[in-house]
């Protein structure tokens, strides 16, 4: 997603030791009934959510860097990816873009600084298009790749279970993504990358007074 014209995306971790104390006894209990679930009876079927798990992370870097590449293409610069949500992990710098790993894997952002005016808003929708797109063609190009008929087949073959979780998790975050919704948090507000499509046709197209290039977007897995 890219970070929306208004402003920053939300993002919050938790504050205090009872909030760090839930989120670890969740994910130890899920994780125990999915070792429990996963190793009693075993069945490479069962390998599908771990699959779709890791697929869904793998797909968010995609997703993010999808839209700084489409921002690069249109010569626009790239200030910041944002990969995860909540507290700041590591980071580093390529070029002049930083790029950051945070908590929660589950969402990201892009900053596009826009350094130029011609045809602003079709830019914009590209960029915004470009998260969602590239899960959609991965997805494609894996049916076309492997074929309907064998990712269609309840099946036993891990690579198969493996690419049957990836797809399903690309077309997943790809309709999240375009639906046109927004969202707030701690008092901060952004919105999905369908909305960012529907709304970047109102962006004005020339700079403010007090600024040199449009602000920035953003968008979540």
């Amino acid at each position: 997603m890219e970070e929306n014209p208004i402003t920053n995306p939300p993002e919050r971790s938790p504050k205090t030791p009872n909030e760090w104390g839930v989120i670890v006894v969740l994910s130890l209990v899920f994780g125990l009934f999915l070792s429990i679930d996963l190793f009693s009876d075993y069945n490479p079927r069962k390998l599908s959510v771990p699959f779709f798990l890791a697929a869904w992370i793998l797909l968010l870097v995609i997703h993010e860097f999808a839209h700084a590449a489409i921002a690069r293409a249109m010569g626009w610069k790239v200030s910041l990816i944002v990969i995860g949500s909540g507290r700041f992990r590591f980071g580093f710098k390529i070029g002049h873009t930083l790029i950051e790993f945070r908590s929660i894997p589950l969402s990201g952002f892009v900053i596009p600084q826009q350094t130029d005016y011609i045809a602003p808003r079709l830019k914009h929708f590209c960029i915004y298009a470009a998260g969602p797109g590239v899960e959609l063609l991965i997805s494609l190009a894996l049916v076309c790749f492997i074929g309907p008929e064998s990712l269609l087949q309840r099946t036993s073959d891990i690579p198969i279970i493996a690419t049957q979780s990836l797809i399903v998790a690309a077309l997943l975050g790809s309709f999240i993504n375009l639906l046109p919704i927004s969202f707030s948090a701690d008092g901060k507000h952004s919105w999905s990358d369908g909305l960012g499509m529907i709304l970047c046709w109102r962006f004005p197209c020339e700079p403010s007074e007090d600024k040199e290039v449009l602000p920035p977007k953003s968008s979540a897995l």
